[in-house]
């Protein structure tokens, strides 16, 4: 009975920490394997082997990440920092128990009723503590929207995984070698200190990527705001010519009427005047749309988008005739998420025949749409697979970007996507629901 709630505590810990800590939610189907694995392995192994059918959890409990989970890299890394989470912290149980207790820990952990004890404490801790890192982590922090470089993810899991086989192998092979309990405390000491070390690391790179990455935000944004200037030096520049041109315009027209040539003058009008007339309205509709959008570096980013889209012969329309006052999300991260589906839009509808963009953003009941559609080529891949990482049309290893918009999204609980490809229209579509914190 003993080893019964040994194996299932320590089967418990083990899926808290696989579970708790993962940014990418599993199904119940896939929880319920994970879990059937770990205290399965235990039971039937630990008996046999020691310490060493450890490794016969770990693997395969890793295995079942980078098969279950959609950023294999980054899900094992998580995967392991909790591994060793419950490591550290269950030699500091055991050291706080026997100091508590007034008991040496070769006494503690050959003590039955103790052990049972421990262990069902343990692992309730261990389930209520993975449970919190994991929200404060994802939700909190939203640290994985800055774990984006495949080279940095894949250094991070390297690192975690040579701490964790080294702490196994030192493990089983001491209770191997037959290490007295003073040996295994000491090394429990070094383990915790290169653990504390890896957090420091973890920690540095955290800050260090989060500077990294709001720079560039802060780059972006007034790069946004530098094109948005320009539009309106631009515009001011046009309209200072059409006003220098205006007398030319007028004494033109006078002289037709003069020779009361109406023929001539409804000629020239139609030629010339009208369509300069069309194309100035034209453009200041479609751009004074964006004065509903009240957030300032969202309403520039999409006037340069759309400038420069009109500017290549893209057939832009703006659909957007309320005022939108709040936004559900982050506006860096909703400024960042449009920008990527606008950069992608554009370079689609240039490759096309008919070079039609659509941007449209309005509120139903409560709910924020945002929905840009754009013509599009022939997609190489399914849709369902265009925000995996390295997945695009454009070339090996560029499809970044919806990579970046599935990572930002993930984050918000109140925010849907959707995408879809009906020839030759390609959908963007987000729907942010209110009251998020």
């Amino acid at each position: 009975m003993t080893y019964l709630i040994y194996t299932l505590t320590g089967g418990l810990c083990i899926y808290f920490s696989s579970v708790h800590l993962l940014p990418n939610k599993l199904t119940n189907a896939r929880k319920l394997c994970i879990f059937m694995y770990a205290f399965g392995s235990l039971f039937l192994f630990n008996r046999i082997y020691g310490q060493a059918s450890t490794y016969i959890t770990f693997v395969g409990i890793l295995l079942l990440i980078y098969i279950f989970a959609k950023e294999p890299y980054l899900n094992m890394a998580f995967y392991l920092f909790g591994y060793l989470y419950t490591i550290a912290f269950n030699y500091l149980f055991m050291w706080a128990a026997g100091f508590i207790l007034q008991m040496d820990m070769q006494d503690l952990l050959t003590h039955d009723m103790l052990n049972v004890i421990f262990s069902i404490t343990y692992s309730i801790y261990c389930g209520i503590s993975t449970k919190f890192i994991g929200w404060y982590i994802h939700k909190k922090l939203n640290i994985t929207q800055y774990l984006t470089n495949p080279h940095l993810l894949k250094a991070i899991f390297i690192d975690l995984f040579i701490l964790v086989f080294f702490y196994i192998f030192n493990f089983s092979y001491g209770e191997y070698l037959g290490y007295n309990f003073g040996v295994i405390a000491l090394n429990g000491i070094i383990f915790l200190l290169l653990f504390a070390i890896t957090v420091y690391l973890m920690y540095s790179i955290y800050k260090a990527t989060m500077g990294e990455q709001a720079n560039k935000h802060r780059m972006a944004q007034f790069e946004s705001l530098r094109l948005y200037t320009e539009r309106l030096e631009t515009s001011y520049g046009i309209m200072r010519k059409f006003k220098h041109d205006y007398m030319n315009i007028l004494s033109t027209m006078s002289g037709y009427m003069e020779e009361d040539n109406m023929d001539g003058l409804m000629k020239y009008y139609g030629d010339r005047v009208l369509p300069i007339s069309h194309a100035f309205a034209e453009s200041d509709t479609k751009l004074g749309a964006l004065s509903n959008i009240k957030n300032t570096a969202l309403k520039s980013l999409l006037s340069s988008k759309f400038i420069y889209s009109m500017e290549i012969g893209i057939k832009a329309e703006i659909e957007l005739t309320e005022s939108i006052e709040t936004i559900p999300i982050d506006a860096l991260d909703l400024s960042r998420i449009i920008g990527i589906f606008m950069d992608n839009a554009i370079e689609a509808a240039t490759e096309t025949k008919e070079k039609e963009l659509i941007f449209c953003m309005f509120r139903k009941d409560e709910d924020l749409y945002i929905i840009i559609r754009n013509t599009s080529p022939a997609l190489d891949h399914p849709v369902s697979a265009l925000p995996g990482q390295g997945v695009s049309s454009k070339g090996m290893n560029r499809g970044i970007g919806l990579y970046n918009v599935a990572m930002i999204l993930g984050n918000y609980d109140n925010a849907n996507w959707n995408t879809t490809y009906e020839e030759p229209y390609f959908t963007q579509e987000i729907i942010l629901k209110p009251n998020v914190t």
